[in-house]
């Protein structure tokens, strides 16, 4: 077989002017495909907007300066106290100064226990979030991390001791991620989620039955305020978190987070359906309807408030939920009518 070379042309001057030079037009299909690049061009990033930019805090500078400013007059004046004092009567000093030591140490353990009731709150989110983690890869390392800081957490709890007893009979058996966590929850968690029904069911009943005898609107205000804080307290203090003020504070924000993120705003017109449901537009006044209502709203809140306070994630066990406490307060309210 044969191949014919063409001979190659040399290279060759011309103007673009010159009559005899032609110029070859090629024209594509319209059916030919386009070609596009695996990868496109990087871009360039994007400016970043100059109002975005965080300049100096001048509101944090402010409360700062007055803060040291009012702390600099508080300690002139006790200073000048106490040099009164002892100008008067040397006792009278001393006992001033004696004073003022104690308040300083009682001052002291009153930060320290805030700050420990916001660790042992932010141990408990921790800990579920190991354990969801766990839960989410399959990491069996992970899920006994979460398992051991559940038993440091319930060390010293009398009331889960035969708990821990039978968690310790199974713990070295062959489990994978979720077999241990679910065992955890089983033994460990299950006995508190009781307690904490019975905590949410206890305030429930509390707030419909003051709120339908109540007889101003103020009064009811506050006691569902009051009430609705003392079972966060008791929940959280429940599974180990023990808070003070500042915690107490901190869980109240993230409950109220926690039912806007799960959608909990619209809870008025679930419950004016169970309320239809059940027939209270007919059978009971609009005293004791309200009373329902307030103890429906709070049932949500210590539904959210387990949520958050629960160093697990729900596996095994059934989530509280808000239907059958609905329906326990409408029928609560149905046999309290005269």
């Amino acid at each position: 077989m044969t191949t014919e070379h063409k001979p190659r042309r040399g290279p060759k001057a011309f103007r673009p002017d010159a009559p005899n030079v032609t110029v070859e037009t090629t024209t594509a299909a319209p059916d030919a495909p386009v070609t596009v690049p695996d990868t496109a061009p990087a871009l360039p990033p994007a400016p970043r907007a100059a109002h975005l930019e965080r300049g100096v805090r001048w509101g944090t500078l402010l409360l700062l300066s007055l803060g040291g400013l009012v702390s600099l007059t508080a300690g002139l004046w006790l200073s000048s106290l106490v040099q009164d004092l002892l100008a008067r009567q040397d006792w009278i000093g001393w006992l001033a100064i004696g004073l003022l030591g104690f308040a300083g140490f009682a001052a002291l353990m009153v930060v320290l226990k805030e700050a420990w009731g916001l660790a042992r709150l932010a141990r408990l989110g921790r800990t579920r979030q190991n354990a969801e983690s766990a839960l989410n890869h399959g990491e069996k390392r992970r899920a006994l991390g979460a398992v051991r800081d559940l038993k440091r957490l319930y060390a010293q709890r009398e009331d889960l001791a035969w708990a821990r007893a039978r968690f310790a009979e199974h713990e070295g058996d062959i489990m994978d991620a979720r077999e241990t966590l679910t065992l955890a929850e089983r033994e460990l968690v299950a006995p508190l989620d009781r307690q904490a029904r019975a905590i949410v069911a206890a305030s429930v009943k509390r707030i419909s039955v003051l709120t339908a005898v109540s007889p101003a609107a103020l009064i009811d205000m506050a006691f569902v305020a009051a009430e609705n804080l003392r079972m966060l307290r008791r929940l959280a203090t429940l599974y180990g978190a023990r808070p003070g003020t500042l915690g107490l504070l901190r869980l109240a924000r993230m409950v109220v987070a926690h039912i806007v993120l799960t959608g909990g705003i619209a809870i008025g017109d679930d419950l004016i359906q169970q309320m239809i449901g059940h027939g209270l537009t007919a059978k009971l006044s609009a005293r004791l309807g309200e009373g329902v209502f307030n103890g429906a709203l709070t049932a949500r809140i210590g539904i959210a408030a387990i949520d958050v306070c629960r160093p697990l994630p729900f596996i095994e066990a059934e989530r509280p939920r808000l239907r059958d406490l609905v329906a326990n307060i409408a029928g609560f309210g149905a046999k309290a009518q005269p």
